[in-house]
C-alpha cells in the first residue's frame, strides 16, 4: 500500500495539504456516510503515519510503516523480556545471546504462521456455513448469530496473530543492528567516556 496514493497526494506534499486532503477524503469515505469501511481505514492509517514527522520520515526513507504506533514499543518490551529470560539460561562468555533471541523469534513466527493457516481455514468454513444455514420457519436464526459471533472471534484472533508477526519482524530488524562477540575492553571504555563526557 502506498500511503501517499491512499490520500491522492505526492511525497512532497505539505502538512497543511495532508491535513486538508485527509479531512475531505475521510468525510467522503466514512462508513456512517455510506463509504467503504476498508477504504476509510486505509485513509486513516495513511494520515496517522504521514502526519507524524518521525513515522513519515521512516516511511519516506524505507517504505516501511507499522499500522499501530505501539508496534515498536511492543517489540522493545518483548526484546527486553527476552534479554532477561535468556540471561538466566546462557553462559554469556560462550553463548551468543543475539543468536538465541533470533532463533526463538523465528520459531515463534513459524508457530504463529501455523496458527494463521488454521485460523484462515476456520474463517473460510464459517463463511460457508453463514451462506448455507437457513431457518425453516420465521424467527431469529440463532445458529447464524452464533456463527457470526464465532467468525468475529476468529477474525480478531487473525488480527492478533498478524500483529504478532509484525512485532516479531520489527524485533528481528532491531536485532540486525547489533552483533555479539568479543570486544576490546579499552576501546569500549574510551567509547563510554566519549559518550558520557
Amino acid at each position: 500500500m502506498n500511503l501517499y496514493d491512499e490520500l491522492e497526494l505526492t511525497p512532497n506534499c505539505t502538512d497543511e495539504e495532508l491535513k486538508q486532503k485527509y479531512r475531505s477524503m475521510a468525510q467522503k469515505h466514512h462508513p456512517d456516510k455510506g463509504g467503504d469501511e476498508e477504504r476509510f481505514k486505509r485513509i486513516k492509517l495513511a494520515y496517522e503515519v504521514l502526519s507524524n514527522p518521525n513515522r513519515r520520515k521512516e516511511y519516506d526513507e524505507t517504505g516501511k510503516y507499522y499500522e499501530d504506533a505501539t508496534i515498536r514499543s511492543q517489540a522493545l518490551e518483548r526484546l527486553s523480556n527476552m534479554v532477561s529470560h535468556f540471561t538466566q539460561q546462557i553462559n554469556p562468555e560462550f553463548d551468543d545471546l543475539l543468536l538465541k533471541m533470533r532463533n526463538d523469534i523465528r520459531q515463534t513466527q513459524r508457530n504463529i504462521e501455523g496458527d494463521i493457516q488454521l485460523c484462515n481455514e476456520f474463517i473460510r468454513k464459517l463463511k460457508i456455513i453463514l451462506k448455507k444455514i437457513r431457518l425453516k420457519k420465521e424467527g431469529e436464526n440463532i445458529i447464524k448469530t452464533f456463527t457470526r459471533m464465532k467468525l468475529k472471534q476468529r477474525e480478531n484472533e487473525l488480527l492478533n496473530f498478524q500483529n504478532n508477526i509484525t512485532v516479531m519482524n520489527l524485533m528481528l530488524e532491531i536485532l540486525d543492528d547489533y552483533h555479539y562477540g568479543d570486544f576490546d575492553l579499552d576501546t569500549l571504555i574510551e567509547h563510554d567516556e566519549d559518550v558520557g563526557g
